[in-house]
């Protein structure tokens, strides 16, 4: 079997259809279809039954599916290990998406770690919510992103970074629910400041209410956290958000937190690159300094709330 060969089979597994597979990577029905069967040729069985619904895994696609991740994500990695020990620096320019809420935690502090590493690197950054930073990298606006709350996909190689607590934001005349962990329950009664639908944090909140059977009461809606905050500090409302977003605020008294206690309310991040296309020696650089600058930051306590989730 060839890289080709897997692409195509993950391409397929994800979308359940040869016809948005061949869309995703660009490649003619007939095309894509010859990869499938000569890898099933190769293995001998039938990695998918053809149903009116689509393509459905078989058990043996099933049991192929984790392996060929890993497997297109160790070539990479080994293509990249092999430049890094060829003479010459680092060097090229590099887009970066990033959340707008961590941004400023990390922006800075990864340009100077990039300057000190591989100093003819640029880096541009681009902040945004995460499903816009998710269509930025599969349209190729950007070479990597952090994303919220992901999923795996064939066309990106999703690597875990880290876990945040979420939490219950107040302004200072609002009532205090003290620093013991609560429940979604105790949410139902107060008037809410949320993210707008299918956004990230909103899609965390959305889920746990619904399988707990609550409902919650939202009165403003916004996908600016600056816009949020503004309304926390006229006391119009409660938001919920990362710890590490209101920490120096609530240090300083001008906001208060209660920690959200369901492990369903967290916020999980992690990097992203595309998986369709060579990666260069620069992107996955940024990368490895990504993963090494976010580690740091917990470890060191400078994240408050987040647990490193990421490989050791």
């Amino acid at each position: 079997m060839d890289i080709k060969q897997l692409r195509a089979f993950l391409a397929i597994a994800d979308t359940g259809s040869i016809t948005r597979a061949s869309e995703t990577l660009h490649l003619v029905q007939p095309a894509l279809s010859r990869q499938l069967r000569m890898l099933e040729d190769e293995l001998g069985t039938t990695l998918f039954e053809r149903t009116p619904r689509g393509m459905d895994l078989t058990d043996a696609g099933a049991r192929l599916i984790d392996r060929a991740r890993r497997a297109l994500r160790e070539i990479d990695g080994a293509r990249t290990d092999i430049l890094a020990a060829s003479p010459g620096a680092v060097r090229g320019t590099v887009e970066l998406g990033l959340l707008t809420s961590q941004s400023e935690m990390i922006a800075a502090p990864l340009v100077a770690a990039l300057r000190t590493s591989h100093p003819d690197l640029l880096l541009r950054i681009f902040t945004s919510y995460s499903d816009r930073l998710r269509e930025w990298l599969e349209s190729g606006d950007v070479g990597l992103a952090m994303l919220t709350d992901y999923k795996q996909s064939s066309q990106l190689d999703m690597q875990p970074l880290f876990a945040e607590q979420l939490c219950l934001v107040g302004g200072p005349a609002l009532e205090d629910h003290g620093r013991e962990p609560i429940g979604l329950q105790r949410l139902v009664s107060l008037p809410l400041i949320l993210p707008t639908f299918y956004r990230g944090l909103r899609l965390i909140l959305d889920h746990a209410s619904e399988a707990q059977g609550v409902k919650l009461n939202v009165i403003a809606e916004t996908n600016d956290t600056r816009v949020q905050k503004e309304m926390l500090h006229l006391n119009l409302g409660y938001a919920v958000l990362p710890i590490n977003i209101v920490a120096a605020e609530a240090a300083s008294g001008q906001l208060k937190f209660t920690p959200l206690a369901n492990e369903e309310l967290q916020r999980r991040t992690g990097i992203a690159v595309s998986m369709m296309r060579r990666n260069s020696l620069a992107v996955r650089a940024v990368a490895n300094e990504l993963n090494a600058l976010t580690r740091t930051l917990i470890q060191e306590g400078r994240w408050v709330g987040a647990t490193w989730i990421g490989e050791d």
